[in-house]
């Protein structure tokens, strides 16, 4: 591992948090979720990639990541609003074909400024001159 490897994966956390808003754009409010989630676990991973200079252990449950790499409280709270929507857990309990349905664009929203908050977070330790 190493800081390019680190870069790397923040690159595809930076994707996803673009591709977020235009899925929500045509109406993909399960997309746009998902992509949060993804885009949350991708910049915690790139963080905890400089720190230990390997990847974390990860079960898809954002809060232990987020303790890892010693998220503060706000952040933490983010991260559990944002897990439930990894589809490994998201799509044992709602069909694929009513996924949309069951992510209101209020809460894809929301979901959107959380993930914002947990790149903005991160930024400085991966991006740091």
């Amino acid at each position: 591992m190493s800081y390019d490897e680190a870069l790397g994966v923040w690159a595809e956390a930076a994707q996803d948090m673009v591709s977020a808003p235009l899925a929500l754009a045509t109406g993909m409010t399960y997309n746009t979720a998902d992509l949060c989630n993804q885009a949350a676990e991708k910049a915690l991973q790139a963080v905890y990639i400089l720190k230990h200079d390997a990847r974390a252990p990860y079960n898809h449950d954002l809060r232990p990541l987020g303790e890892l790499v010693g998220a503060p409280p706000d952040i933490l709270t983010d991260l559990d609003a944002l897990t439930p929507y990894h589809p490994g857990a998201f799509l044992e309990q709602v069909a694929p074909d009513a996924a949309d349905d069951a992510v209101s664009s209020e809460t894809a929203d929301d979901l959107l400024r959380r993930a914002r908050g947990v790149l903005r977070w991160a930024r400085p330790f991966v991006l740091a001159p």
